[in-house]
């Protein structure tokens, strides 16, 4: 394929150095493009060759600094820079100074509005339901009185996860998404225990079925509202197991996934990089949101290997570079986090669901790692608990599977 001559002189600004501004760091790089990492904490995207990164305010504790801090970016380049999200961190910040950031930085993101609909489950909830998407039974509880009132209506197992996702994790926890709840006493305790936090969480029904039948529809639509790309994918195993994030997932041909997943984001006047996570409902066969998400997803770089380079696109976007949009992209690819997933594959061997032999053999074929890259090796490095869990990594197996856990 011959590639088409484009202006690279605007530089690129990438929001979060975690593996999923790595992803769009190498997209942007491997393009020729000066690509500029900002993060408050020295992440993975540190260490790449095509990332030069720096420390900033932190967007949420010290919102005022870390604006005065992007402007002053932006006033050092001779171009004004296209600017990605790739972190919730730095959503609302960018969100709530758009106008004023408008003028030193190129963007195609969603109007406030609508981030704001998204970032709060119960506004999203509230505007996906209107548009007449199938949704998991959910409810809002705001108290433990509300929580008396509706916990007859419940069928457990539920799930209890943030209703703003900022909040949650600076109070209840950076890393967990929720709790899987079996019994009415566990739920009590559970939202009592929120509620005391100042935290608010919603609860779901369980939507039935494997963790393979978690679906992402992930898009990018002009600032005109045509979606230039949509690409699907399927979660092969997560962590945590059950309700966690993809540690494995491959890109999958999905026209009813497509076609739902279109129809959200057309009826909500998307615009920019936006991903919808579905889960086929093993007992009626619907496809059934889980979450919408308004910035890159963490396996972005899955779909420049398979032909779709998001970040790119986006950049030829707010460049004014008019692209065209792609319609077709490689099926079958792998994206592997290979920590992330042994530690899954600790726990579904636990379960008697997956055998040592089958998980090796689900790692074969084309695949992308989430941090090693042969043209760009020392994001796999980057700290020292990473080299120590390198040399450590036979034996930890080894001792694993001797003890049967």
């Amino acid at each position: 394929m011959i590639e088409r001559a484009f202006n690279k002189d605007n530089p690129a600004v990438v929001l979060g150095m975690f593996e999923t501004g790595l992803g769009v760091g190498r997209s942007l790089g491997r393009k020729g493009i000066e690509v500029i990492g900002v993060d408050f904490k020295k992440d993975i995207g540190f260490y790449s060759k095509y990332i030069n990164a720096c420390i900033c305010p932190h967007p949420l504790e010290e919102e005022e600094k870390f604006i005065e801090f992007l402007v002053a970016l932006s006033k050092r380049k001779k171009e004004k820079p296209a600017l990605f999200i790739t972190s919730d961190d730095f959503l609302l910040s960018i969100t709530k100074n758009r106008e004023h950031l408008s003028e030193y930085f190129l963007m195609n993101f969603p109007e406030k509005q609508i981030v704001e609909s998204v970032i709060d489950k119960f506004q999203q909830y509230l505007l996906v339901k209107k548009i007449g998407i199938p949704l998991p039974k959910t409810f809002f509880p705001e108290n433990m009185t509300e929580l008396n009132e509706i916990k007859k209506e419940l069928s457990y197992p539920v799930f209890v996860k943030a209703q703003e996702v900022n909040v949650w994790r600076k109070n209840i926890s950076s890393s967990l998404k929720g709790f899987l709840i079996t019994k009415e006493h566990d739920l009590m305790n559970t939202f009592r225990a929120i509620f005391e936090k100042n935290s608010r969480a919603i609860v779901q029904e369980v939507v039935q079925g494997p963790d393979t039948n978690h679906f992402k529809i992930c898009c990018y639509l002009s600032r005109e509202g045509t979606a230039l790309l949509a690409f699907t994918l399927q979660k092969i195993r997560q962590l945590p197991v059950r309700f966690g994030v993809g540690a494995v997932v491959r890109s999958v041909h999905y026209p009813r996934l497509l076609d739902v997943g279109k129809k959200l984001f057309t009826a909500i006047k998307y615009r920019g990089v936006g991903s919808a996570e579905f889960k086929l409902d093993a007992k009626d066969q619907r496809l059934k949101l889980i979450e919408l998400n308004p910035r890159y997803w963490q396996q972005n770089i899955l779909s420049e290997r398979c032909g779709m380079n998001f970040p790119f696109i986006d950049y030829l976007e707010v460049t004014g570079q008019n692209p065209e949009p792609i319609y077709r992209f490689y099926k079958g690819v792998k994206w592997v986090n290979i920590y992330m997933d042994f530690n899954s594959y600790l726990t579904y061997q636990r379960d008697k669901e997956l055998t040592l032999n089958d998980w090796l053999n689900s790692l074969r074929g084309m695949k992308v790692y989430s941090d090693f890259a042969r043209d760009d090796i020392l994001p796999a490095f980057y700290e020292i608990r990473f080299g120590k869990r390198l040399f450590r990594l036979p034996r930890y197996v080894l001792n694993k599977l001797k003890d049967g856990k």
